[in-house]
């Protein structure tokens, strides 16, 4: 099945006063409560930008394994840097991710009981890609800027009080990840995915993709539906976080990636709160506890 997601003008989101603005509202508010996805179009995450950020992380997992290795996060304590094969496991009913990946986190400075969190680390960058930092933190703050206009316009949507988050994500614990899926083996099992079905334990996620398709997501009628989003499309879905923040007025929903023949690109970005934001009073949730638990789970090297 091809995707039917919603569909939503991120100009609207700009500018509410829109004469369509009732209309968009209508599909805003399903896309969050029944599908937990939408996809934006007319973002500044325009062809020139995807092309730049694919192009310049590709660069990167063409790199031989021993200089990869040489920003390899499990020589770390925290997720910065190069995740090799089978460095995540986001389902345990099944098996480590056929994937690798490359994680950044904030760079900017940060509150002093913050610095020396996970969260807040220091990022590690390969230095034989002179443009790879820049490149990589130009987007970052671009998806950054897009989150917090998709938070606003949930505040809206969902009439929640005027800058209702934007406090909560002065330091954000967001992070920015390319996942690169190999081609799809025939000695893989069932239980071999590029990421295992899951939902994001974020707050929302802003997705690039390349042009090959694989996202599949839980739609409405309980049905596994294939992402196909067109040219100029950006992915957004949410997190368990928002959907406890939003007393489930919020859907976080439940994706996969299988693999096929070809190699494949996602570049997820995970915007999430600061430290010490509670997501839910009734359970006494902060989002930077709630975030430990998943990641000392989830990273193989954390486990150990």
């Amino acid at each position: 099945m091809n995707t039917i997601i919603p569909k939503i003008d991120y100009k609207i989101i700009l500018n509410n006063e829109d004469p369509s603005f009732s209309d968009e509202l209508k599909t805003f508010n399903y896309a969050i409560s029944q599908y937990g996805f939408l996809l934006l179009k007319n973002t500044p995450i325009d062809k020139k930008v995807k092309n730049n950020i694919l192009k310049t992380y590709k660069a990167f997992f063409d790199l031989p394994f021993e200089q990869k290795n040489l920003v390899n996060m499990a020589l770390t304590s925290s997720n910065r840097g190069w995740g090799a094969p089978h460095g995540e496991q986001v389902n345990p009913e099944y098996n480590p991710d056929y994937k690798e990946i490359f994680d950044s986190g904030p760079h900017k400075k940060v509150r002093t009981e913050f610095k020396d969190l996970t969260y807040y680390s220091e990022n590690l960058w390969p230095d034989q890609l002179p443009n790879f930092q820049k490149n990589v933190i130009d987007y970052y703050d671009l998806c950054t800027q897009v989150g917090i206009n998709v938070l606003s316009f949930i505040e809206l949507s969902l009439d929640f009080s005027k800058n209702f988050f934007s406090d909560k994500f002065e330091n954000p614990m967001s992070l920015l990840r390319c996942n690169y899926y190999p081609p799809r083996m025939s000695t893989l099992s069932n239980k071999d995915f590029g990421v295992a079905p899951h939902t994001d334990y974020g707050c929302l996620t802003i997705l690039l993709t390349d042009n090959n398709p694989g996202l599949e997501i839980k739609n409405p009628s309980n049905e596994w539906e294939l992402v196909t989003p067109e040219e100029g499309d950006v992915i957004v879905n949410f997190g368990d976080m928002l959907e406890f923040w939003s007393n489930k007025k919020i859907k976080a929903t439940s994706h996969r990636v299988y693999g096929n023949n070809n190699k494949r690109f996602s570049i997820p970005f995970f915007f999430n709160p600061q430290y010490d934001t509670i997501i839910s009073k009734k359970d006494n949730i902060i989002a930077g506890e709630y975030l430990t638990k998943k990641y000392d789970s989830t990273y193989s090297h954390k486990k150990k």
